[in-house]
């Protein structure tokens, strides 16, 4: 076994592995030596990026699946979802869940009943509805010391408007800041399976694209953001940055309940 590289030869599931972060979890983990299950939107986005991640990757062990996350079925869309993962891939070893969908910011009294409840959909109940039906499919998890038990886990993924408020961020605040919460219940729910959680700050994501925006304009935003913000860092983060946190957690047989910060300093300032 490789005293390290604990990630060679496990199966990992990325939720939301399509683009953005998850879609650096994905490359993280490839080159870490796992086998990879990404989920995307639909079976489209899901062959779409396979394709384009095989084509820089073309030894890697790698699988797509479509799951349509946004139904009133999404307990049994999650269920079905990583059982077709692991028959495609094995038992699985890690799940992450990075998938979201437009952020919901604006003035509180322009806020309704309806826009709350769709934000909570992505933010509520899916980390909730992962976590308990990632019981049944991290099942064989086992406590001991690397190389004796049988190491499984869960992160999801929060943001830092969780720990250091903004105006017009009310909603996402709330739901951010559950999710530090829920990470740390489901680790003694779930238990020995662990779970943890990534709070990113600024990252340069297609979270910030815009219609008829283009890359370079959405760059160029991310910087004047990052620099209104004084980020120490003096920048907005890339996915390759805050990918290493996810594989750090999937590593480190000895982490649950934790939340794992990659901020830029925002806390510092």
């Amino acid at each position: 076994m490789a005293k390290y590289n604990k990630l060679a030869g496990k199966h990992i599931v990325v939720i939301g592995g399509t683009q953005g972060i998850g879609r650096g979890v994905v490359e993280a983990s490839l080159e870490s030596g796992a086998r990879v299950t990404l989920a995307g939107s639909s079976q489209k986005s899901a062959d779409a990026a396979v394709s384009s991640i095989k084509a820089e990757y073309p030894d890697a062990q790698l699988a797509g699946l479509g799951c349509d996350l946004s139904q009133p079925s999404i307990e049994q869309d999650f269920d079905d979802l990583l059982t077709r993962a692991a028959e495609l891939g094995g038992a699985i070893d890690h799940i992450v869940f990075t998938a979201a969908d437009r952020l919901t910011i604006g003035k509180l009294d322009e806020l309704t009943a309806e826009m709350a409840m769709k934000a909570a959909h992505m933010r509520f109940l899916a980390p909730v509805m992962i976590g308990k039906v990632a019981k049944k499919h991290l099942a064989g998890a086992e406590r001991g010391a690397p190389g004796v038990g049988k190491d499984k886990s869960l992160i999801i993924t929060t943001g830092s408007i969780a720990s250091k408020p903004a105006p017009g961020w009310s909603v996402i605040g709330f739901f951010g800041a559950g999710i530090k919460a829920l990470t740390r219940n489901l680790a003694l729910d779930l238990s020995p399976i662990r779970v943890n959680s990534v709070e990113p700050g600024l990252v340069d994501t297609g979270l910030w694209d815009a219609p008829n925006k283009t890359l370079e304009e959405r760059q160029s935003g991310v910087q004047l953001m990052a620099e209104q913000m004084r980020l120490p860092v003096g920048k907005g983060a890339t996915v390759d940055e805050v990918a290493e946190a996810y594989t750090y957690l999937m590593r480190d047989s000895n982490a649950t309940g934790e939340v794992v910060q990659t901020r830029g300093g925002q806390h510092l300032v």
